[in-house]
């Protein structure tokens, strides 16, 4: 057993004096800041994704959040619990939108489902923040987070 120990302890100890770090699953995928605008926060990003605490707001019974990922600077808006009937409702939405310069991509409920996600912003030293509509069929909800 001390063996074992030992042989991971010499591991990390070479890996840290070489100056090789043990990339995390959103530094791996090669996204961080700019180079994480328009992509899919899915395949780049999610894994350590967190809601900001000032980064939730209900409409009506759609939840909509402002998700950032800390490891890629970049973030990204997510409608959810937002089911969509196409006789008498128009599609749930969310945009995520940076403060600094106006940018945002949005995102709508498909068919058959009720989620969706926006593409991610680049969030290094800027603020951003989710807006969203829920329409519910006898009563339409919008509104936003606030900004993180």
């Amino acid at each position: 057993m001390k063996v074992r120990n030992w042989a991971a302890s010499v591991t990390v100890l070479v890996l840290a004096a070489s100056g090789t770090a043990l990339a995390t699953p959103a530094n791996a995928a090669g996204c961080y800041g700019s180079s994480c605008e328009g992509k899919d926060p899915a395949a780049y990003c999610q894994s350590d994704a967190i809601t900001p605490s000032n980064g939730a707001h209900w409409l009506g019974p759609a939840y909509l959040e402002l998700r950032y990922s800390p490891s890629c600077r970049a973030a990204w808006a997510r409608i959810s619990r937002a089911p969509y009937v196409p006789q008498d409702q128009s599609k749930p939405w969310a945009i995520v939108h940076r403060t600094s310069d106006g940018k945002e991509y949005p995102c709508s409920v498909p068919n058959g489902s009720t989620s969706c996600y926006t593409k991610m912003v680049n969030d290094v030293d800027v603020k951003s923040l989710a807006k969203g509509g829920y329409d519910g069929g006898a009563q339409v909800w919008t509104g936003s987070t606030g900004s993180y």
